[in-house]
């Protein structure tokens, strides 16, 4: 049954066009190659002998067609961005009903499979996952298969917990609040979307740590990860307080503006892996954060310490270099994890320690720039969220003993 449009948003790509215009205006860079990316139309379904809607107008969201196929069922074909692509099979919709009633979704994927179990919010701020009888993989189709209750109050439903550009913009300007932290544009995206870090430190101490996040669209949980760290390092506590005066903290927690806000799986507008292009460095994402943090590394006197990379897989591990690999502070990762393992003898704690130095990575990067420890530090889709909190508080609290320990060292003797 074909559904009735009730809107249909501007082709999108003369809205990108536009968007790309007024972003030359307020000092965007201007030669960022064309968009190499299929853009979703964002519109409406309405299926009126069922009295129910469906639509993707909001950020983040992923839906790319919608028909309905029995009574109460509706499958809905979920598309990447583009193809090849690893598969993070993003999803979210919206769903209103005339009546209370409940429905039959069926999810159906191109170049991709189901992984992510599905969230829903009646709200778009309080998200639950849906129970396992709500919800089951068809053996035959592969397709996802979700029973929802849904009403005349709106209903959305996503792959993960919904946390978008205005949240990131919310959580910044909270953690800005703070008399020692100063928040930035550092450039734009190609579309124009800010590229926004902040710098944290109580005093002028040269010492850095570099934190980046959110290069891929869907990894929520590598995010959650990252505020939880951000957050501990700004608290009140005697340790976060030294640390300020001997530690810069620089964060850019939004790489992938345009991704996240098109519901992308994996890419940015120009249809690149950013954590691929830390070697080419062919992207305006890349490019402003790389001249980011070597600004702050080339100050006088200033010397780099660390840098993070918060992601989101299907198991919790830290990316690291190898475990004989020469670096400053020699020997960081081995008592940073140990530190960790030791304070949550329960938490599995897994380590990979390939260097990859050809991928792109801003692991790579990090230590063949720098030689300093560059660890990618993942969170499971589906780990527990008080415990990527309770964690990633805890390995901010090591990470900031163990480098105090480091920069406050003896310096060994001459013989």
């Amino acid at each position: 049954m074909n559904a009735m449009v009730l809107k249909r948003s501007t082709l999108a790509v003369c809205s990108l066009a536009l968007a790309l215009a007024a972003a030359l205006l307020v000092g965007a860079p201007r030669a960022w190659g064309e968009v190499k990316v299929a853009l979703q139309e964002h519109r409406t379904w309405e299926f009126k002998s069922a009295g129910v809607r469906f639509n993707n107008q909001f950020a983040g969201a992923r839906l790319n067609e919608c028909e309905q196929v029995g009574d109460r069922t509706f499958r809905i074909v979920i598309r990447p961005e583009k193809a090849p692509i690893n598969n993070s099979a993003w999803y979210a919709f919206q769903v209103v009903s005339r009546k209370p009633q409940f429905i039959t979704v069926r999810l159906a994927y191109e170049n991709g499979a189901h992984r992510y179990h599905p969230k829903a919010s009646s709200d778009g701020k309080v998200w639950l996952p849906l129970a396992e009888s709500q919800y089951h993989v068809d053996a035959a189709t592969k397709e996802a298969v979700l029973t929802l209750g849904v009403g005349p109050k709106p209903l959305w439903v996503a792959g993960q917990e919904m946390f978008v550009n205005a949240d990131f913009a919310k959580w910044m300007s909270k953690v800005d609040k703070a008399r020692f932290v100063k928040k930035k544009t550092i450039g734009r995206s190609m579309r124009g979307e800010p590229i926004q870090q902040l710098e944290i430190s109580e005093s002028a101490p040269p010492n850095y740590v570099f934190i980046v996040g959110r290069q891929h669209p869907p990894e929520v949980t590598g995010t959650m990860g990252l505020m939880a760290f951000v957050e501990t390092i700004c608290g009140d506590s005697e340790l976060a307080k030294s640390f300020r005066k001997q530690f810069r903290t620089a964060v850019v927690p939004l790489m992938n503006p345009d991704g996240v806000r098109e519901g992308h799986w994996r890419l940015n507008l120009g249809g690149v892996d950013l954590n691929r292009d830390w070697k080419n460095f062919a992207h305006p994402e890349t490019q402003v954060v790389r001249a980011e943090i070597l600004r702050l590394a080339e100050q006088p006197g200033a010397k780099p310490f660390l840098l993070l990379d918060f992601h989101s897989t299907h198991h919790d591990v830290f990316y690291t270099q190898p475990k004989d690999a020469k670096m400053f502070p020699a020997d960081f990762t081995e008592h940073w994890l140990e530190s960790i393992k030791t304070r949550f003898p329960d938490y599995k704690l897994a380590r990979s320690g390939d260097h990859n130095p050809n991928m792109g990575t801003s692991k790579g990067w990090g230590y063949e720039q720098f030689h300093i420890p560059a660890i990618t530090y993942e969170f499971g889709d589906n780990t527990d969220r008080e415990l990527i909190r309770k964690i990633s508080t805890g390995a901010a609290e090591e990470m900031m003993r163990t480098l105090l320990a480091a920069v406050n060292a003896p310096a060994p003797s001459a013989r």
